[in-house]
């Protein structure tokens, strides 16, 4: 089961389909290659069905909950991170709903479902919900006892049969195996198997405490590969395609709209008198203090985290989230663990030991020099500052642990911050110009070919400008501007990099952030930044577009940047304001030419066996989607379509020649890539059956342009780089390695 605990095995296909039938398969894909001349338009299938201004989100608040409203609040008190991802899922059931034009009753019972789903973890121990990392034997069979419980505790408010069922039945598998009795395949509920794939959907693409939460793209690939064993392929390839054509609503601004409409009088209308209550000037003074202290830890240098009483994290600032590499989203409400970071004073302190469940529990203060340890063993240098946090007559409420960083290695991010001292600032704005937004982007890509961590781009501009230049005047189209990137500042870290790229569009760099993490920062950006009135502008707000990706397996500066670009021209398609992620995010090595202990002058004699990289992959992905994602690949890389013929593709493409990452001075050199796309069945056994499971399969030949350029070293480790690069956009896994 795809969920947010335990590894999956490989999915296998359950039933049976019948073989591809040759001359049916050979024409259908050599239609659909007959079309890659129609280069993407930012957009792959048709929105007219949906409404621009997104009133169908608001539907959502029409389902009236009743009883079960004070359950869900229990949950959000209990839980707030399950109580969210309930909201997400609720979201995105609504919207597909709305795409299958299910009756109004089924899409209510759906979202109902949806919402209250996890109800049952309302049981669940704390110190299993909040324990942070992997659950043994015990705590996973109680974790799996809270889908029963949920029903149970629903059935004493609701008598609507169907929508129990639901739930009973959202987490079999769509094939159960013949030695099974579950309930499986067509004979489950079809909001089951709606809410099953949505749910995984929105579990894979959220932070967990022990990984990272997964690109768009790599989770729509993971959730083809358990098409027809967990899921049901047919509604695979459909909730796909509606993420094709929304990839916007994986951000759940509906979602958080909606949490906020759900506090305080929202619920309080069906229970109290509608007499407005007078708002305390005590309480916003409060508010206030509260917000700004939040803004000063999340701006402080120093990695700040604080436990309650309880020793449960309430603060986990972004600075100790970037030395952890551990999304604050995912440790927040969570029980502290001194196993999940441990602090090694050793060599400072013999036979001492300093923690922040220490400070905790003895309530003394003490400021070290130690190691920062992470479970993956990485160690950095810092100075601790371990603080109780006292409340009256001196009882320890909590604690307080502040770290500075003090590693004498200069990190990329502050190889990056430096770029801000130098005089190449964009005159207007004072955020960095185009050039040194072109000169940290290298070093940028280099850092993440190297392996040495993911790295993410925003590019964003605002909506509409020309309009606002036309109604308000040139100066206040420079105001705008000025706020915009202001913004933009504000949100970013220490390590990245606000550049205006040209005109009203700007670029945020993001070393060391991944593709989830740094969509969610664009769509806080893009929140904030609509709720600001500009003065220049008779206090009316501005909005803004935003397009996501991060560094894939061969990329180049060229391909980052064009594929962001692709991202930013999708969201304003697909109706403005939104933020829109692309690419993959999947790295991993390429392997390069190892120099001949024999020296170079014995290379240079040797005759090359071989002038081309050849390579089988094969993904789950539908035919149709593999060549949607190709089109993208010939975009981002201004690819020249050669031939399409039959089954097959050739085109020739200009790679920045490089070796361990390092940009080559021989500038670029042109290859010949040629694609061979084919459908099978491939047998595959599952709980001792013999099973089919239709996938497509790439073969792929680069090869240099010139023949000159074949005995060139750093050219056939390009020519790797341009086949790790179309794995990486096609979603796909090698048969055969390059």
């Amino acid at each position: 089961m795809i969920d947010t605990t335990p590894p999956l095995p490989t999915g296998q296909s359950a039933e049976k389909p019948s073989r591809v039938d040759v001359v049916e398969g050979f024409e259908r894909i050599s239609t659909l290659l007959g079309d890659l001349n129609r280069l993407p338009s930012g957009t792959v299938a048709s929105r007219k069905e949906y409404d621009a201004d997104g009133s169908h989100e608001n539907q959502l608040l029409a389902v009236r909950l009743g009883v079960a409203t004070s359950l869900f609040y229990s949950l959000r008190c209990k839980h707030r991170q399950t109580a969210e991802h309930s909201l997400r899922v609720a979201l995105g059931c609504s919207v597909w709903a709305d795409r299958l034009q299910l009756s109004t009753e089924m899409r209510d019972r759906l979202e109902v479902a949806a919402l209250l789903h996890d109800i049952g973890k309302i049981a669940t121990p704390d110190r299993v919900l909040k324990k942070p990392g992997h659950l043994n034997d015990d705590e996973r069979l109680i974790m799996e006892q809270a889908p029963d419980v949920g029903c149970e505790i629903l059935r004493g408010c609701c008598s609507d049969e169907s929508l129990l069922e639901i739930l009973r039945y959202s987490r079999n598998w769509f094939h159960a195996g013949t030695d099974s009795d579950q309930l499986s395949g067509e004979d489950l509920p079809l909001g089951s198997r709606m809410l099953a794939i949505v749910e995984s959907f929105d579990s894979m693409t959220t932070d967990q405490v022990y990984r990272r939460a997964f690109s768009q793209e790599r989770a729509v690939a993971e959730l083809f590969q358990y098409a027809g064993t967990q899921f049901d392929p047919d509604l695979v390839r459909d909730y796909a395609s509606l993420l094709e054509s929304r990839p916007e609503l994986m951000y759940g601004a509906a979602a958080r709209r909606w949490l906020q409409d759900l506090q305080g009088d929202y619920s309080n209308r069906f229970w109290s008198s509608s007499s407005p209550k007078p708002r305390s000037r005590n309480n916003d003074g409060a508010l206030g203090q509260l917000l700004f202290h939040q803004h000063l830890l999340d701006t402080m240098c120093d990695g700040v985290v604080a436990i309650d009483g309880e020793g449960v994290i309430t603060h986990w600032n972004y600075a100790f989230e970037r030395m952890t590499n551990i999304a604050a989203d995912a440790m927040i409400g969570q029980a502290w663990s001194d196993t999940l970071v441990r602090w090694d004073d050793s060599r400072q302190h013999p036979g001492e030991a300093a923690s922040l469940g220490g400070c905790l529990a003895t309530g003394a203060q003490s400021r070290r020099r130690m190691r920062l340890v992470l479970p993956d063993g990485k160690q950095t240098p810092v100075k601790v500052n371990f603080i109780p946090i006292l409340g009256e007559e001196s009882r320890v409420q909590g604690a307080l642990a502040i770290v500075n960083d003090i590693s004498q290695e200069e990190s990329l991010e502050q190889k990056v911050q430096s770029l801000h001292v130098k005089a190449t600032r964009d005159g207007l704005t004072g955020v960095a110009n185009r050039a040194e937004f072109d000169r940290a982007l290298g070093d940028v890509v280099e850092f993440a070919a190297a392996g040495k961590g993911p790295a993410s781009l925003i590019l964003c501009d605002i909506d509409r400008f020309k309009s606002v230049n036309d109604t308000h005047g040139h100066q206040a189209g420079d105001d705008a501007l000025i706020s915009f990137a202001s913004v933009l500042e504000r949100h970013s870290r220490d390590g990245d990099l606000v550049a205006r790229y040209g005109g009203e569009e700007f670029a945020l760099l993001c070393p060391g952030c991944d593709n989830a993490t740094a969509a969610k920062r664009a769509e806080t950006i893009r929140c904030d930044l609509e709720r600001i009135a500009q003065p220049a502008l008779a206090n009316k707000c501005i909005t803004a577009s935003f397009g996501v990706t991060e560094y894939q397996s061969g990329d180049t500066e060229s391909t980052i940047v064009a594929r962001a670009d692709r991202a930013l021209y999708k969201a304003k398609e697909n109706g403005r304001n939104r933020v829109v992620q692309l690419g993959s995010g999947l790295r991993e090595p390429v392997d390069v030419l190892a120099t001949s202990s024999k020296g170079w002058f014995h290379w240079l004699l040797t005759p090359s066996k071989s002038d081309q990289v050849k390579a089988k992959l094969a993904t789950r992905v539908p035919v149709e989607m593999v060549i949607e994602k190709l089109r993208g690949f010939i975009a981002d890389h201004n690819a020249e379509i050669l031939k399409v013929q039959d089954q097959r593709l050739e085109l020739r493409l200009d790679v920045r020649s490089s070796i361990h990452g390092r940009r080559s001075a021989d500038g670029v050199s042109a290859f010949h890539l040629r694609i061979n796309l084919d459908e099978r069945d491939v047998e595959t056994g599952y709980q001792g059956e013999s099973n089919l499971m239709r996938e497509t399969v790439i073969d792929a030949n680069v090869s240099p342009w010139r023949s000159r350029d074949r005995r060139n070293r750093e050219v056939k480790n390009a020519c790797r780089n341009v086949i790790a690069s179309l794995k990486s956009y096609l979603m796909a896994d090698y048969i055969d390695r390059p």
